[in-house]
């Protein structure tokens, strides 16, 4: 069982990139599914029907989101029915709390938490939520996507986790991370899956509206870059026990 998890999706411009040769990466890599995560692909914040369509037509089995979930408030007439985790440690929202992906006599658990550290908003510990959903729901594997700014947190979760998911992805900081490891007792990990968006651009937003945030400390609106595609993320051997991280550029 090969996985292709890919990091945040940032903009639809690389949408278009990822329909073009989702195909062909998953033929030479010998992909069997592909995860994703969609928090950020309609316009830089949420996602809409439409997009999300084009995702699973592309040839995408799953979705992770995060602390973005619901920018578009739309999301909301269509996210029960959809193959979207959105953050399981959110209270009383619409979504589901877990994905199961059946794949041949296999399945596979897709789960989403929100970190709490550097984070604004309220939402559950995801320690004890992971503990909950995976004490009540059989599964063959289960993939956590921890949706989170700290290092530390993530890494915490994993050695709290280890031997008892299969693999932990990191999202949200949108710069893939060299610490792609098996933990102690076999679980797969990796600090962040990084992004899919534009390479020359800051976290895949236009530079200088950014720059000059930094300066003044005046908000500016931001939208996402142009120019050369990159696309971030992991390939989970399930089989093997093993992750590598994966990058594309265009």
């Amino acid at each position: 069982m090969r996985i292709l998890y890919l990091g945040d999706i940032v903009g639809e411009d690389v949408l278009s990139v990822i329909e073009k040769n989702l195909s062909r990466i998953k033929k030479e890599n010998n992909i069997n599914i592909v995860l994703a995560n969609a928090e950020n692909v309609a316009k830089g914040r949420g996602l809409t029907k439409d997009l999300y369509k084009r995702l699973m037509t592309a040839g995408i089995s799953g979705l992770s989101m995060g602390n973005h979930t619901f920018a578009k408030s739309q999301i909301v007439d269509f996210i029960d029915e959809s193959n979207i985790a959105r953050p399981a440690n959110l209270y009383n929202v619409p979504g589901k709390e877990f994905l199961q992906i059946k794949y041949n006599t296999k399945t596979i658990t897709l789960i989403n938490v929100l970190g709490r550290v550097f984070m604004n908003g309220s939402s559950d510990c995801p320690f004890r939520t992971i503990d909950r959903i995976i004490s009540s729901v059989k599964s063959d594997y289960y993939i956590i996507d921890v949706h989170a700014e700290a290092t530390s947190e993530k890494i915490a979760l994993a050695n709290y986790l280890d031997g008892r998911v299969s693999a932990i992805v990191g999202t949200h900081t949108h710069v893939q991370t060299a610490d792609e490891r098996k933990m102690n007792k076999g679980t797969l990990y990796i600090s962040d899956l990084g992004m899919c968006g534009p390479y020359d651009s800051i976290l895949g937003d236009e530079i200088e509206p950014i720059i000059e945030r930094f300066i003044t400390g005046v908000y500016k609106p931001t939208k996402p870059a142009n120019g050369k595609m990159v696309l971030n993320g992991a390939i989970l051997d399930l089989t093997l026990n093993k992750i590598t991280r994966f990058h594309e550029e265009y």
